[in-house]
């Protein structure tokens, strides 16, 4: 009877063993890292992966971020003393052109003066501007020489960045040229070129100065085409993205919505400046293996 008892009583189950998930996980991760390395691999020796080096090396991130900063601490301060110099009310000109009526309304009233404004700019905002003038042009510097390898001395790079200053200056005197006496008669194409040639001109006459006329102007031209194209593209998506971002931000938060939309333009800014200037010097002719130019320094007997 006990026997019968004990047959007939199921018999224990034993726990099921877990599966051990962990030589699992580390082999997918081997997996992943190989194939991560093999793509990398592929993608270094092309133009592609010669630019994301390139902008590695700079930082592209928080060095946009620290232009952002300078370009509104001190060169919108510059901009303003080239209107007071060029009697225009620049800041609205350069507003009026990249954006749409509401949003050109809305940025303009940060950059309003009240009646009672001195003509002449003050001393500390002239010394602001020459600061930020001198910050914005060092920046600018530091990232051509870094993307093609060169290096100017102290006292000619410095010379070289005043230089682009006085170019500044007539690049903004042309523009102003452009929206007072060309748009009211031509259309928008032959607005929209110009702008893009005296863009073209202006960038690749940049890299050749803040470079110290180390380039060859021929092997520049590609990074001044890219900056130019980098530079219109980012025009054309505040023309007509951005414009209604502002109008946006300014209905929800006020000016401070506005402002917050400017400087993600100058960040923006920073982007393409850095951006078109990679991609010309990794498409450009005169590269050695690493992506960066190996015939392009110029000495005093081969400088044409």
């Amino acid at each position: 009877m006990h026997a019968n008892d004990t047959s007939d009583r199921p018999a224990p189950v034993s726990p099921r063993l877990q599966p051990d998930r962990g030589p699992r996980l580390a082999d997918g991760w081997r997996v992943a890292s190989a194939a991560f390395k093999a793509g990398r691999n592929r993608l270094e020796p092309t133009a592609a992966g010669r630019v994301w080096k390139q902008l590695s090396e700079l930082d592209v991130i928080n060095s946009s971020l620290k232009f952002a900063a300078v370009f509104t601490l001190g060169f919108i301060p510059f901009l303003m003393v080239l209107s007071a110099a060029l009697g225009s009310d620049l800041p609205a000109i350069i507003i009026r052109g990249a954006f749409k009526a509401k949003a050109a309304r809305d940025l303009a009233v940060l950059f309003a003066h009240g009646p009672t404004a001195s003509a002449s700019p003050p001393v500390p905002g002239l010394i602001l501007a020459v600061i930020g003038g001198a910050a914005i042009s060092q920046m600018l510097q530091t990232w051509y020489t870094t993307i093609f390898r060169a290096h100017a001395h102290r006292w000619t790079a410095m010379v070289r960045r005043v230089e682009w200053l006085a170019g500044v200056f007539g690049y903004v005197a042309l523009q102003v040229v452009i929206s007072r006496g060309i748009q009211p008669h031509g259309g928008p194409i032959v607005v929209a070129s110009m702008q893009f040639l005296l863009a073209l001109a202006f960038w690749w006459w940049s890299l050749h100065t803040l470079l110290a006329g180390q380039i060859r102007w021929r092997r520049l031209f590609p990074a001044g085409l890219a900056t130019a194209v980098c530079y219109t593209g980012l025009g054309i998506y505040i023309t007509y993205v951005m414009s209604s971002t502002i109008v946006t931000n300014e209905t929800t938060y006020g000016p401070i919505g506005a402002v917050i939309t400017l400087l993600t333009a100058e960040i923006g800014l920073a982007v393409t400046l850095q951006l078109g200037a990679a991609i010309g010097a990794s498409l450009g002719p005169g590269k050695n293996p690493g992506g960066h130019p190996s015939d392009t320094f110029q000495t005093p007997a081969n400088r044409v």
